[in-house]
């Protein structure tokens, strides 16, 4: 990932040609292109935003996995209303559900508004454009990662690219790369990456 003033560039990634240009901040040229212009410096708390983006391979933490992308966004939306923790968030800190995300129509106004692509993307809605958004709108970025014995598992499916001929666009690499370089970058609503990892349970 390399910064060129408020560009992001994604080089490296097998196939990015193919790619649609679904979003107005991405090109599908021979690398993809990610401007940040419209969103650095602009971030507010009262402006659009999701407070948490849980990012997931759906073949392993997906519904067709272990499903822990589900247990995690709905753990988060509980906590952020348990009054017993003091967990809350802030009326001042709800802002605005962004433009280009469906609503849950279980969302309750106060908890913690959590972008699960299942949950979140709008029917029709290319799969690349909702993504993007979510991330570039979350302040809290959540990679679910696992690993495990055989080499399967989110982290063993991105160790394996390029290897052997296994090649393609990984929508899960691409989430991470765009979520790093914006952490990097003053004004972006993103404050923190927070990786949970995931291990296989093993008898005592």
């Amino acid at each position: 990932v390399s910064m060129r003033g408020a560009v992001l560039s994604v080089s490296h990634v097998s196939r990015v040609s193919s790619l649609p240009t679904a979003h107005p901040h991405i090109t599908g040229d021979a690398e993809l292109d990610v401007s940040t212009k419209p969103l650095i410096g602009n971030f507010s708390l009262r402006g659009e935003l999701m407070h948490v983006f849980v990012s997931y391979r759906v073949a392993t933490e997906g519904a067709a996995g272990n499903g822990m992308s589900i247990l995690v966004a709905e753990k988060i939306r509980a906590l952020s209303m348990d009054n017993r923790l003091e967990l809350q968030i802030p009326r001042d800190g709800w802002g605005i559900w962004p433009q280009g995300v469906k609503k849950p129509s279980h969302f309750l106004q106060a908890q913690a508004k959590v972008f699960l692509d299942k949950d979140c993307l709008q029917d029709g809605q290319s799969w690349l454009s909702g993504f993007v958004t979510g991330v570039v709108s979350s302040m809290v970025f959540v990679p679910l990662l696992s690993w495990t014995e055989d080499d399967r598992g989110s982290v063993g499916e991105l160790s394996r690219l390029g290897v052997d001929g296994f090649d393609r666009v990984d929508n899960v690499l691409l989430e991470m790369i765009i979520a790093m370089a914006l952490r990097q970058e003053a004004g972006s609503a993103i404050q923190a990456v927070l990786p949970l990892l995931i291990g296989t349970a093993r008898p005592s």
